[in-house]
This record gives C-alpha cells, sequence and structure tokens, in this order.
C-alpha cells in the first residue's frame, strides 16, 4: 500500500512540475508580466521616433501602443538602424497604417544623437539583417519588395533579386 501511494505522490508531483515554465518557453508563456499591447514599447524610442509615433497614434484615434516587436533595432560596421513595423502597432483607424495586407514600414539610421528617416514603405513586411560590416534589408511584398544594403548615405536596392 505504501509503494502505491509513492508512486501516486510522485506522479502528482512530475505532474505539477510539467506545468511550470523553464527557460526562453517560460519567459513567453501565459505567466510572463508584459502585456501584449503596452505603451512601454512607445516610450522605450529616442525621442525623435517617439513624437513621430504619437502623432500616428493620433490619426489612429487612440493612445499609442504597440507589441513587442513593433521596434527592431540592429548595427553594424559603427552605423545603428531602427525600423518600425506598423502591422504591431495598435490602430484603431487600421487604414491609418495598413490597407490590403500591407503595412508601413519605416527605417532609421541614428546619425549623431539624432534618428534620420532612410526609407519607408507598405509591405508585408520588412527584416533587417547584418551583411558582415553593413546592414541591409529585405522587404516582402508591395510596390518595394526586394533586397536593399546601406550603401554609406542611403539604400540601395540589390540587382537580381525576386520575391520570395
Amino acid at each position: 500500500m505504501r509503494l502505491s501511494f509513492q508512486i501516486l505522490m510522485a506522479g502528482i508531483l512530475l505532474l505539477l512540475a510539467s506545468a511550470l515554465p523553464f527557460g526562453e518557453a517560460g519567459a513567453r508563456s501565459g505567466f510572463a508580466t508584459e502585456r501584449p499591447w503596452a505603451a512601454e514599447h512607445i516610450e522605450g524610442l529616442p525621442p525623435d521616433i517617439r513624437r513621430e509615433v504619437i502623432g500616428r497614434a493620433r490619426a489612429c484615434g487612440n493612445k499609442p501602443a504597440a507589441a513587442h516587436y513593433f521596434s527592431v533595432s540592429i548595427q553594424a560596421g559603427g552605423t545603428r538602424f531602427v525600423s518600425l513595423h506598423f502591422e504591431d502597432f495598435a490602430c484603431m483607424n487600421r487604414a491609418a497604417v495598413c490597407d490590403d495586407g500591407l503595412c508601413l514600414h519605416r527605417l532609421y539610421l541614428n546619425s549623431h544623437g539624432r534618428q534620420r528617416l532612410v526609407f519607408s514603405t507598405r509591405a508585408r513586411d520588412l527584416r533587417m539583417f547584418n551583411d558582415g560590416n553593413t546592414v541591409g534589408f529585405e522587404v516582402m511584398g508591395g510596390p518595394s519588395a526586394g533586397l536593399y544594403r546601406w550603401q554609406g548615405r542611403r539604400f540601395v536596392r540589390s540587382a537580381g533579386f525576386t520575391e520570395r
């Protein structure tokens, strides 16, 4: 009888332990404290970008809030870029940031402590990458679809690229 009680208790403990979050998966689970649509994702932006985003929120008809990956930054060769992905921006007037499945994406260059807009488009997605000592990005969908690389002053479309 004592052995079956111990087996039962071990099973219960194992079941309870399997419900606890561990590692990265646990950080992304329902136990996480981060709110999915939060003003904190806007408040952490550089002031130049934050002012523009707050203005866009007015056009949306709501307070500024965004999901975690609304803003993504990358650095290469001492140059830092920030991209904004408006599919991850809370907007009651959705047409202000997205239409026909294409959402606004904007890239900024950090130049002497200021943020300068260097690329803007409506697309399904935009993904930045570090290409050795320079930054590049891929635009998926929309009129600007293609692969681009930073050339010191602006992004230039790479020849021979076809959309995936």
